[in-house]
């Protein structure tokens, strides 16, 4: 059935203020003449809200899903173009930022899982770094970017500010949050050696990941250890500062505060919170792949509450 919405009117002559109309999968879609948009605007005040609206619902509709978001390269910047069309540019080049400073670490994760899926289908065993069903290795915002020898106090041109965020290069499992959780669900933590390497890894100083294993009668509660074990506190930090950045144009180009305020809580939780639980449900079933695709799937129910708010 096709879709249309109540338009008040549209006009096809090039004189006036829509300059065509077309179907466009059933949908009204119509584009103003912008000379007329800048002269006549007041003159059609119903007209206007009219096609502002038409304009948001054919936005929304006609909007790609996410299906790629199990790429982690294209997740990190698959809204920045709708930041930059809102002129939102300081979260904008923050997302870019990220992408780029993760890209290597991103790259190895789908090699790792490409390397999984092709195991299996020659139907070959495929060895993990660790027994990923029993544990969860910690989540580094350095490790394996960009910036890894920068934060590695052995190579890095400022050792001592190297070794201050290597300190705090951890996750929100080693907060005050996590040990609230701890207490909740009544969880036990296990150590688990992995083959990960270290940031400050050396040949002669060999240092290694160490995984955790959590048990609890509560499987709620071990997945959500698993889920704060994957999301890194200074990760949190950077989304949350872009998230503020975004905030304030929204107050600043007139928005209610209050409100604002709240949608950008829930969208910023919701993703952190959906990439986090759907990444630890898959890397605990299916390993790398189950990881890549987990964290897209999260993704993808993180934008989804994000939109209905909006």
């Amino acid at each position: 059935m096709k879709k249309s919405f109540n338009i008040k009117a549209i006009f096809t002559d090039k004189n006036t203020l829509y300059k065509y109309s077309v179907v466009k999968e059933g949908i009204i879609v119509s584009e103003i003449n912008p000379v007329l948009y800048q002269n006549e605007l007041s003159k059609f005040p119903q007209i206007q809200s009219d096609y502002e609206e038409v304009k948001k619902r054919v936005d929304k509709e006609n909007k790609l899903p996410s299906i790629f978001d199990v790429c982690p390269i294209f997740r990190r910047v698959e809204r920045v173009p709708d930041k930059i069309e809102a002129d939102d540019y300081i979260p904008a080049a923050g997302l870019v930022s990220l992408a780029v400073l993760n890209a290597p670490e991103d790259w190895r994760d789908m090699k790792s899982a490409y390397s999984q899926m092709k195991a299996t289908s020659n139907g070959k065993s495929f060895p993990p770094s660790y027994d990923y069903k029993k544990a969860q290795h910690p989540f580094s915002f350095f490790r394996g970017t960009l910036l890894h020898k920068f934060v590695n106090p052995a190579t890095s041109p400022c050792p001592k500010f190297a070794k201050w965020l290597l300190k705090n290069d951890t996750t929100l499992w080693d907060t005050k949050l996590g040990d609230f959780i701890t207490k909740l669900f009544n969880i036990e933590t296990y150590r688990t050696d992995t083959k990960i390497k270290n940031i400050n890894y050396a040949e002669n100083n060999p240092s290694f990941v160490i995984a955790k294993e959590f048990k609890s009668k509560n499987p709620f509660g071990e997945l959500t250890a698993r889920a704060m074990t994957r999301t890194t506190k200074i990760g949190a930090a950077v989304l949350g500062g872009l998230e503020a950045a975004h905030l304030v144009k929204e107050i600043s180009d007139g928005e209610n505060a209050i409100k604002s305020a709240a949608k950008s809580a829930i969208s910023f939780t919701s993703s952190i919170a959906g990439i986090g639980y759907g990444g630890a449900i898959g890397a605990k079933y299916f390993g790398p792949v189950g990881s890549l695709v987990g964290m897209g799937l999260g993704a993808i129910a993180g934008n989804t509450i994000s939109d209905i708010i909006d």
